[in-house]
């Protein structure tokens, strides 16, 4: 995926301005094209208090007052810089607590058609590895007719013969160990609501005279249904401009992967992919309105149920880390992020499940180490400003404004995504 390269000095220190061979210097050290790497300073500072190698060209860097002479004034601004702690700490980490080598990582599926169920459907998911599927169509607007469910598809059993409960449905399948009830809420903006076992609907007078209490007019009121009555609203595909998510309120995440949109790009039916899009007004919302938006992969009509072995079927998926299966540990992982969301880019179903794999992640109070197979790029503020396993927040000054920081972990057969860590400026 693209993203925007963040280059411009003006968010660093105004002195840095004065030491064009910080940027420029190519024989001697502290040399990066971008943010100062503060452990690369000191030790810069500390070779040239030793006089070791006096010759490499180095010190050219440090002549701060251009008198070709480096001397204790220039040692004296360079102090100013790396003798106080600076940097960022972690005041939020999704996945604090997890037991990497003992919680289960739950495949999930939160936003796929799957019509008025049938067995033959959720087996599809099953052999495909899934853990966690919702029952999941159109639902809210009587203009629609019978393309929308006036109803919710809950519990699974009823609309499905020779079954009385959901157990039973789940004794005969051998990977799924749970269904979660949602439904796209489609009278406004589309919104999907995990867990929400009540009727909603979009307000139309010529269908319904007198407004019920499950009434809705707006996306926001639509929003704050979901909420009072025990869901999880999550924004589903945002083509709108960001300014339309910035004025929402108490939702809990956003699309960020939409296996639809990604097929519209693939087969030139859109002339970009729109889930850049969806990424590029997750990561303004994490920038600008809260930094525990969580990030969600889904299929929206491509499911494993499809025959094709294009590269979209079955491409958007969650991973939830569940110290086991149930709808409270469940529900208590997603409401505190503690996720990844999946673009399974392999084509044919041979190729599926072969993106990279998350073994831990090991937070410290100033740094984050991913152990994984793949390759990572770190974003913050909607910038990549770091590649590799590890990330040291205390080698970014707080004058560049970060709010949180993720990483999307990389290889030939897809990306995942992690959640936002919240930052703060170290005091």
């Amino acid at each position: 995926m693209k993203k925007r390269t963040f280059v411009s000095l003006g968010l660093l220190l105004p002195a840095l301005v004065l030491i064009p061979g910080l940027i420029t210097n190519i024989s001697g050290e502290p040399k990066k094209a971008g943010f100062v790497k503060w452990s690369e300073l000191r030790n810069f500072t500390s070779k040239w208090l030793s006089h070791k190698d006096p010759k490499d060209g180095s010190y050219s860097s440090s002549d701060f007052d251009h008198n070709y002479n480096v001397d204790f004034v220039d040692f004296a601004l360079w102090a100013k810089y790396w003798q106080t702690n600076k940097g960022y700490t972690i005041a939020y980490d999704p996945y604090d607590g997890v037991d990497w080598y003992g919680w289960y990582r739950a495949l999930a599926q939160h936003h796929d058609h799957m019509g008025r169920l049938s067995l033959d459907r959720i087996k599809g998911y099953d052999q495909a590895g899934y853990n966690v599927i919702v029952p999941f169509d159109y639902a809210g607007k009587k203009s629609g007719g019978t393309d929308y469910c006036d109803y919710r598809l809950w519990p699974v059993y009823k609309y499905l013969s020779g079954f009385n409960s959901d157990q039973e449905v789940l004794a005969t399948l051998n990977n799924i160990k749970l269904f979660v009830p949602s439904m796209e809420e489609i009278g406004c903006h589309h919104i999907t609501s995990p867990f929400l076992t009540t009727y909603i609907e979009l307000w139309e007078p010529d269908y319904c005279g007198t407004r019920q209490p499950w009434h809705y007019e707006t996306s926001q009121q639509c929003i704050d249904l979901i909420n009072q009555y025990g869901g999880m609203a999550i924004i589903a595909h945002p083509t709108e401009n960001v300014n339309y998510y910035l004025n929402l309120q108490n939702y809990k995440g956003i699309e960020i992967v939409n296996a639809h949109y990604y097929r519209l790009w693939l087969l030139g039916q859109s002339q970009f992919d729109y889930n850049e899009h969806f990424q590029a007004v997750w990561d303004d919302l994490l920038t600008y309105k809260n930094t525990k938006i969580w990030g969600f992969a889904v299929n929206d009509w491509w499911g494993p149920w499809r025959n094709s072995d294009e590269a979209f079927i079955d491409s958007g998926k969650i991973l939830v880390m569940v110290p086991s299966y149930n709808m409270a540990d469940y529900r208590n992982s997603l409401e505190k992020g503690c996720l990844f969301a999946i673009h399974d880019r392999g084509a044919g179903r041979q190729n599926k499940g072969k993106y990279p794999i998350i073994s831990a992640i090991i937070v410290s109070n100033h740094s984050i180490t991913i152990y994984t197979d793949g390759q990572v790029d770190w974003i913050a503020n909607g910038q990549r400003v770091a590649q590799g396993s590890s990330i040291d927040l205390t080698e970014y000054p707080p004058e560049t404004g970060f709010k949180y920081v993720r990483a999307e972990i990389s290889n030939a057969y897809g990306t995942i995504f992690t959640q936002p860590w919240t930052l703060t400026p170290i005091p």
